[in-house]
């Protein structure tokens, strides 16, 4: 009996072991390879679109150029992280064979893509230099490298799939050395009464969650990174969940910047296009209706004639069509912002001040609540103005038709500096406020939807949030936090060291710059 009990005992402590070290395996390789991947084909796949956008002869900003040098290095180092990974693993002297010929292949994968990539560093510094390059060459150039680029695409793609594999397996090892805990914990109850009772619900309950976890890694290889694992224990298997949600969180929350960052880049893209095709012609309209003007004056003599009025109305037309193309040029061409320390709230004062009798003209009470003694922010003053400028007089057509109040307050709030910008117009619902920020959406009749998309810009350029709250019948309240001078270093600093430990990927984002 003494000699039955301790085989059971032996054997489970033998297959919990073996569990631990394929929980370690998985914490401490397989997630960080998945996530690391993750990262990676995202910065292939923007890199292959700008190849083929370069290839076809594509103009692009100094900005991307500096993305795709970004992505450049990142790439490299994801591939570096993913092999130093790797070498550590395969220095673990518990290894499956499996798992070891599984990183043995990876090992010589990510060595065949290292070289590969440093291969085509050449390439890509031909095709996106700054020098002006012949056409025929440029194409062969990026032909090549678009081909060679979707060939480690397609390695990328084999690597991805053989690590989801690997994980399959090792899902699959894990949920039978439970089955064969279980097993023997319930040969432990029989053999050791209460005590083996004991020892059974201490197995059972470090083991249960392994299913969950397994689940989660799977979702995570897939690439869905919305889903949470669910583990209460306070454990390994509850700081290995805890460690698991926060990594799938940030890289959920890096897809949702790409996502913006590709749509913003598509928007501009688009609104440089937009002007480039219409100021010609409506420059061209213009001049010959003022010629138009002339003749008819001379030709009638009545500068009041019906012809005379309906090519004043031509004119008016092309001027408002104008106006849009250069807000769409802004849109398209945004400059970095020129950072000098600014005072909020002598900002808003004068920018009030100035809209002040457009404002009572309809009805409208304006409130101040300007903080004297507000810390300074790096900003561009011209960019802010333009920032504030739209929101209030948003707030201002809000309220045209009844009147109302507009509320204009600044406070600091920690490290922050925070503008509030209130109305007691109609409010906007649920669906208008999912969409206010997107390019091109707009409520108003004659709007170009890019006032708010261009301030949400503006404010993400400066390290800022801008946030929004409105119900139908309630009004509308619009908050712009940016960090102070103190607090800008250091969110720098913090950025800086995130990027160097995470190597967050770098995306394509921007518009591109068009000559007239």
């Amino acid at each position: 009996m003494t000699l039955a009990f301790a085989a059971v005992m032996g054997f489970t402590v033998w297959r919990m072991n073996k569990v631990r070290q394929q929980l370690v395996l998985i914490n401490k390789s397989y997630l960080r390879l998945t996530l690391i991947l993750g990262e990676f084909a995202a910065i292939q796949g923007s890199l292959l679109n700008t190849v083929a956008d370069r290839a076809n002869g594509r103009r692009v900003s100094k900005f991307l150029l500096r993305q795709v040098d970004l992505a450049r290095r990142y790439r490299l180092h994801d591939v570096e992280r993913a092999s130093a990974l790797v070498e550590k693993t395969r220095q673990l002297g518990h290894l499956a064979e499996t798992d070891r010929a599984f990183l043995d292949r990876t090992s010589k994968r990510l060595q065949t893509l290292g070289k590969a990539f440093r291969v085509n560093e050449a390439l890509f510094d031909q095709i996106f230099s700054r020098k002006r390059v012949p056409p025929g060459i440029r194409q062969r150039v990026g032909d090549a490298l678009l081909r060679t680029e979707r060939k480690l695409g397609t390695m990328t793609r084999r690597l991805r799939n053989d690590l989801r594999g690997q994980v399959r397996s090792t899902g699959v090892t894990v949920q039978s050395d439970q089955r064969t805990g279980v097993w023997a914990g319930l040969g432990l109850v029989v053999l050791a009464l209460l005590f083996s009772i004991g020892v059974t619900w201490r197995a059972r309950r470090t083991l249960q969650p392994l299913k969950t976890l397994v689940e989660g890694a799977r979702r995570i290889a897939s690439g869905d990174y919305a889903g949470r694992v669910n583990v209460q224990s306070h454990d390994e298997l509850g700081e290995l969940a805890g460690e698991f949600n926060a990594m799938a969180r940030a890289v959920e929350e890096r897809e949702t910047k790409l996502i913006r960052s590709e749509r913003m880049a598509a928007a501009g893209r688009l609104a440089s296009h937009i002007t480039h095709e219409v100021r010609n012609p409506l420059n061209s309209i213009s001049l010959n209706t003022e010629m138009l003007e002339e003749e008819i004056v001379e030709l009638v003599g009545d500068p009041e004639s019906e012809p005379q009025n309906l090519c004043r109305a031509i004119r008016q037309e092309v001027d408002r069509l104008t106006d849009i193309t250069e807000e769409y040029l802004r849109f398209a061409r945004l400059p970095a912002p020129n950072l000098q320390e600014e005072d909020l709230s002598e900002l808003l004062s004068s920018l009030v001040g100035f809209l002040t009798h457009e404002l009572e003209a309809k009805g409208i009470t304006i409130e101040r609540d300007l903080s004297e003694s507000l810390p300074a922010v790096l900003a561009d003053e011209n960019q802010l103005r333009m920032v504030f400028l739209n929101l209030v007089r948003n707030a201002g057509e809000a309220m045209a038709d009844d009147g109302g109040i507009l509320h204009v307050e600044t406070h600091a709030d920690g490290d922050s500096v925070v503008t509030v910008i209130a109305d007691t117009g109609a409010g906007m619902d649920a669906e208008t406020l999912a969409q206010i920020f997107e390019p091109f959406f707009s409520t108003k009749e004659h709007g170009t939807g890019l006032g708010l998309a261009l301030t949400h810009q503006i404010i993400g350029e400066h390290n800022g949030t801008i946030a929004v709250d409105s119900e139908p019948g309630r009004g509308t309240r619009f908050t712009v936090s940016l960090p102070a001078c103190g607090a800008r270093d250091k969110v720098a600093e913090a950025d800086d060291a995130s990027e160097a430990d995470k190597s967050a990927p770098a995306t394509a984002q921007a518009g591109v710059e068009a000559e007239h």
